[in-house]
């Protein structure tokens, strides 16, 4: 899911008059006297500033003129302060490097300790298409803090400050710069005397979907001892990648190919297998996923470059291999990077929700997830289907993944 990026700049000027752009560090009650240096090395935080505020005028103008929902159906019950912040955290490579994130901080009349959201970003291609560029990029951090969330949104490896390549469908990749964001989130809370409580809720659409389940997964299994998930709500995602892989390649016309070659160099930077890009994609289509990922290019203009049927794209020896017995170490990559083969029992409640129509990232990636899980063990799994395909159950899956959340938030 891409949201017309282009389209925001200008409404996005517009709304800024009812915005107040603030200094750099600002605090709200800052604790000079408290050391909230909490973390060293990754998710230390580098530094923060305060990009705008959000008033109502300003949400009304976001929700009806973006994202095109209707206000009337939203409680806007605090005005919302959003800012940038950089933090340490790894690269594709495993050395330190810094990234960048938003944090959404909703200014309450009354001060109480604030459950935390925690944002995955959906399929993006342009490096500055993300919430500490542009705040209103993310529906759900606005949706959430606006509602009394402390919404946190990691831009990502190759996003933001981050000029790298960036990776795709990666599970641990998705996930670090996460964890790396929320710890840095807690340093910020602590500089700026903002009490958080010990509820983390988590969620993303399309390929944010994904990101949500790799936080998810790799929190529980790793960062136990420092975290604990309280809901999860993974929106239209793929949960597993051989099986989108096998369908895509199965129907032979994808109209999104440009995930196709987004994928790719997720797997070349996992692997070092630069040469699968030879062998897989036939010679006059290798240049343009070479060149169109840097950062400076739409979807839609990579999508334009290649083309969405794959006997014409992909050569037809890897077409072949892999509808076949071949192409083992490729599968085994998107076995690795999905969450439905390692035998994962998550602990925390999983409500998936997806559009039925969806030919993008297909309906039955939530079935399949849905079954998996249950069939590894879990119990605390439900799902919701929406009307309309990819983008048109955008509204229903984002809007009720808070709703869902408010029914178990403090």
């Amino acid at each position: 899911m891409e949201l017309n990026y282009h389209n925001t700049r200008l409404i996005f000027a517009i709304f800024l008059a009812f915005c107040i752009s603030c200094e750099d560090n600002d605090s709200e009650d800052n604790n000079s006297d408290v050391n909230c240096d909490i973390y060293s090395g990754r998710g230390n935080l580098v530094s923060y500033d305060q990009i705008v505020e959000f008033n109502k005028e300003a949400f009304e103008i976001v929700i009806k003129n973006i994202y095109g929902f209707d206000p009337n159906v939203f409680e806007i019950q605090n005005p919302v302060k959003v800012y940038k912040i950089i933090y340490e955290s790894i690269g594709v490579d495993g050395n330190p490097t810094e990234l960048s994130g938003a944090v959404y901080v909703p200014q309450l009349e009354e001060k109480r300790a604030l459950p935390t959201l925690k944002i995955s970003h959906y399929t993006i291609t342009e490096r500055d298409a993300v919430a500490s560029v542009r705040p209103n990029v993310s529906p759900q951090s606005l949706l959430g803090s606006m509602q009394g969330y402390f919404a946190i949104y990691a831009d990502g490896i190759g996003f933001g400050i981050s000029e790298t390549q960036a990776p795709f469908v990666n599970k641990r990749l998705s996930a670090i710069s996460g964890i790396d964001l929320l710890r840095a989130s807690k340093e910020f809370a602590c500089e700026n005397g903002i009490e958080l409580n010990d509820q983390l809720f988590t969620t993303g659409y399309s390929a944010g979907g994904y990101g949500t389940m790799a936080f998810h997964q790799i929190l529980e299994e790793e960062y136990s001892d420092e975290f604990t998930v309280t809901a999860n709500a993974p929106l239209a995602g793929p949960y597993s990648l051989p099986e989108m892989a096998t369908r895509i390649f199965t129907d032979g016309i994808y109209k999104q190919p440009y995930y196709l070659g987004f994928a790719l160099w997720g797997y070349m930077l996992g692997t070092g297998d630069y040469e699968s890009l030879n062998r897989w994609v036939k010679p006059q289509f290798r240049e343009a996923i070479m060149t169109m990922y840097d950062g400076n290019y739409s979807g839609g203009q990579i999508n334009n470059a290649l083309n969405d049927t794959m006997s014409v794209l992909l050569d037809p020896k890897f077409l072949s291999d892999f509808l076949g017995d071949g192409e083992i170490e490729f599968k085994n990559y998107l076995k690795e990077n999905s969450f439905i083969y390692d035998g994962w029992v998550p602990k925390a409640p999983i409500h998936f929700m997806h559009g039925e129509d969806d030919i993008t990232v297909f309906y039955s990636q939530m079935e399949l997830g849905e079954n998996t899980l249950i069939a590894n063990g879990a119990s605390n799994i439900q799902t919701t289907t929406y009307p309309g395909d990819h983008g048109g159950a955008v509204a229903d899956c984002m809007i009720n993944s808070i709703k869902w959340f408010n029914t178990i938030k403090k």
